[in-house]
């Protein structure tokens, strides 16, 4: 049997709007694989993040059967941020499943992969803090090295209002050792090819956070110069010599978990239930847990928590009164009005039991936002959102991105809007493997 080789390209954060904006003189390898290919919309998750949408692509199982719904736990009884890690979810990735054990696998950069779980192939996990062991092998980055590849993790560059070329060159840089080596291992450079490559880019995310200013009308900045229109250069670049790999035995897909678009402000959910009388602040400007019903979880989940009694360590919401509480927060934060525009805040609050439904639901936060113009947001929690100078920012996700597929499974031509869930069924008939049955998505192809 002819050996099937698949590889997967995640573009985080890569626009629609922005894909065809620059069109096939900027970005010719999206312009092939749209041309070549089969095509069409992605659309994330309810709360369009990262590793909810990462997770359920790479596991086939929706945030409330994997249980991560942000980079750090919803729930976290003393209320300090509890990052997630490889041993959080509750389904495996896709190469960690038993009936994908004889294939090889080479990972860079995939939010669950820290620390390193052993597979049967390579890995240059994504870890979520500073560490000397993200690899498997151990001596993987030594024999990188000795190639003159030397991948760095975002752990390592945060913006923190440095110069602008500092920091665009630092992750630009970033990426394009992860998609060096990436592509050094996809050809054997360290053993055997392995039967499945996934890569995931984090330049395009990382740029449109802090510059999409730089493409909205009126920017000083020339369109060539622009931070972020470098990122999506350099980004179909690596598309464009994966493309090349491709053959009648090697597939390659393309995907974006989120989308992008502009951010004016974030809102404190906080001062919103303090001003209702749901939370009492510290001089610290924290929440006094003895004294609060409710407050904002941590940033990522658009969410607001109970401080239910027996969950958090200074409850004092006994649960027979949390359906109360839940029906007094929902009314104070549709009534608030956003104070940027007059308009309203939130277009709707959603019970998490309205939303998700598995073993894992219970992980969400107990009411879910639903921003009326996204570019306006909930802030997060104040404690760690201070760490990541989001009041920085002037982009934010989104949940419409795209998906794209060249070979012979996938057809050419338009296919239909994708979800998250259906990149690991698509992934298995890439490899000519038969689908396996507790998988809730679909494979993407052409339509017809």
């Amino acid at each position: 049997m002819t050996r099937r080789r698949a590889v997967v390209l995640v573009t985080e954060g890569a626009a629609p709007e922005i894909l065809d904006r620059w069109g096939p003189d900027v970005l010719p390898a999206f312009a092939r694989l749209r041309a070549e290919g089969a095509w069409g919309a992605m659309r994330s998750e309810l709360v369009p993040y990262e590793p909810p949408g990462l997770i359920s692509a790479f596991t086939g199982h929706g945030p409330a059967e994997h249980g991560c719904f942000s980079y750090w736990d919803a729930h976290s009884p003393d209320y300090e941020p509890v990052v997630l890690d490889s041993c959080s979810p509750r389904r495996p990735l896709l190469w960690q499943r038993p009936e994908l054990a004889d294939l090889t696998s080479a990972v860079v950069n995939v939010f669950g992969t820290h620390p390193v779980q052993p597979l049967n192939g390579s890995c240059i996990a994504y870890p979520m803090r500073r560490t000397l062991h993200a690899c498997h092998p151990r001596d993987l980055p030594v024999r990188l090295g000795k190639e003159g590849i030397h991948p760095a993790h975002d752990v390592n560059i945060w913006f923190e209002g440095q110069d602008r070329e500092e920091f665009t060159g630092k992750v630009l840089g970033a990426d394009r050792a992860r998609a060096d080596a990436a592509l050094h291992l996809f050809d054997g450079g360290q053993g055997d090819p392995p039967d499945l490559l996934v890569l995931n880019l984090t330049a395009i995310d990382r740029l449109s956070h802090v510059y999409w200013q730089e493409l909205e009308p009126g920017s000083p900045v020339a369109e060539e110069d622009q931070a972020v229109r470098r990122a999506y250069r350099q980004t179909d670049e690596v598309l464009g010599a994966f493309l090349d790999r491709a053959d009648e035995h090697t597939e390659v897909l393309a995907f974006s978990e989120i989308g992008f678009g502009p951010l004016r402000a974030y809102v404190s959910v906080n001062d919103v239930l303090e001003a209702a009388g749901l939370l009492t602040k510290r001089a610290d400007g924290r929440p006094d847990w003895t004294a609060t019903e409710a407050f904002e979880a941590v940033q990522g989940t658009q969410g607001v928590n109970v401080n239910t009694t027996g969950r958090y360590k200074h409850g004092i919401v006994e649960p027979h009164r949390r359906e109360d509480t839940l029906n007094r927060v929902r009314e104070a934060l549709l009534a608030h009005l956003n104070p940027y525009t007059g308009l309203p805040l939130f277009a709707d609050v959603l019970r998490a039991e309205d939303v998700h439904s598995g073993p894992a639901a219970d992980r969400a936060p107990d009411l879910i936002l639903v921003p009326y113009d996204w570019r306006y947001l909930p802030l997060g929690d104040t404690h760690w959102s201070a760490r990541v100078h989001r009041r920085l920012q002037s982009g934010w996700h989104r949940r419409e991105s795209y998906w794209g597929g060249l070979g012979g499974s996938f057809g050419t031509g338009a296919g239909r809007t994708g979800d998250p869930l259906d990149v690991a069924p698509t992934v298995l008939r890439m490899l000519g493997r038969p689908p396996l049955d507790d998988l809730a998505g679909n494979p993407l192809g052409a339509a017809g």
